[in-house]
């Protein structure tokens, strides 16, 4: 009861004038403080390492989702290379030659280091139908065409070789010529173009057709700024003119096959092409070149 009334007592003087039992709260709360740090120590255990917990666990979350970054790169990374892969072929496939033609698509699987020699082995082969002299392609432009054959792959000897030469015509003015190979990474030579030719720079120079081998008005080599030489006193001009295949860049290529009963092209003969007699030579030239490609490629 004493207790009762002197509880009662306090707070009343507490009521009305606070600040006058101050020290007497201070007193009491620095008693029972040990009381209510013991109390409150499970909860701040239990706190403390649902912390710890929830950090480790967040750690580990972040390590798997790095990995999974590191995957989704790779993957985007395969994607990116594949939707390119399928952008060139697509495109490839819409310069592929017209309907006289059957075609397949080949990969290189290696090419030659000799700067002089222009050589790539293409993984089709004779299983595939694949046969000696058969012209290939890149997109529309002439890559080349195939000297040695094996079941499974065969051998191209490039447009650039120096041991290959394919007869030609300047797109713009018909003349008819040979395009000879100098080696990787040069420009060819376009023989045979009298002094008095009018070719000029950034002229195209298609296959003729002349020889049969090559299909006619397929692109070839572009003539180079400054390409075009004429000297005093020489017979034929000299004309430097860079193949329109990357051979560099170039991983793809196109075999066609001119589908049975579809007769050969006649070659596109302008008006202003070079004479008759000189144009028999440019022929009997080309036919001796190519008609016997594997040898070539093997000198």
């Amino acid at each position: 009861m004493v207790l009762v009334l002197s509880a009662l007592m306090l707070m009343a003087v507490d009521y009305r004038n606070p600040d006058a039992l101050r020290p007497v709260r201070t007193a009491a709360l620095m008693l029972v403080y040990p009381l209510l740090v013991s109390v409150d120590s499970p909860h701040r255990f239990y706190s403390t390492s649902g912390f710890f917990a929830s950090q480790s666990t967040l750690a580990m979350e972040n390590t798997a989702l790095k990995e999974q970054i590191q995957l989704y790169a790779a993957q985007q990374r395969i994607i990116s290379s594949v939707q390119q892969e399928n952008t060139h072929l697509r495109a490839m496939l819409k310069a592929a030659p017209s309907a006289s033609y059957n075609f397949t698509l080949a990969e290189t699987l290696e090419a030659a280091n000799d700067r002089v020699r222009g050589l790539a082995v293409l993984d089709k082969g004779s299983n595939n139908g694949v046969h000696e002299s058969q012209v290939v392609l890149s997109g529309e432009n002439i890559y080349g065409q195939i000297i040695e054959v094996t079941p499974f792959s065969s051998k191209v000897i490039q447009l650039v070789d120096r041991s290959h030469t394919i007869p030609v015509r300047n797109q713009r003015t018909g003349e008819r010529a040979l395009a000879s190979g100098m080696g990787r990474g040069l420009a060819m030579e376009i023989k045979n173009l009298p002094s008095n030719s009018d070719v000029k720079d950034g002229d195209i120079f298609v296959s003729s057709g002349l020889g049969g081998l090559f299909p006619p008005d397929f692109p070839v080599a572009k003539v180079i700024p400054q390409g075009v030489e004429f000297k005093p006193g020489a017979a034929f001009a000299t004309v430097k003119a860079l193949p329109l295949v990357n051979y560099e860049a170039t991983r793809d290529v196109l075999l066609i096959w001119r589908k049975p009963g579809v007769p050969d092209p006649e070659p596109h003969i302008e008006a202003a092409a070079t004479p008759p007699a000189k144009d028999t030579d440019t022929k009997e030239a080309g036919t001796s070149k190519l008609a016997h490609p594997k040898q070539e490629g093997s000198h």
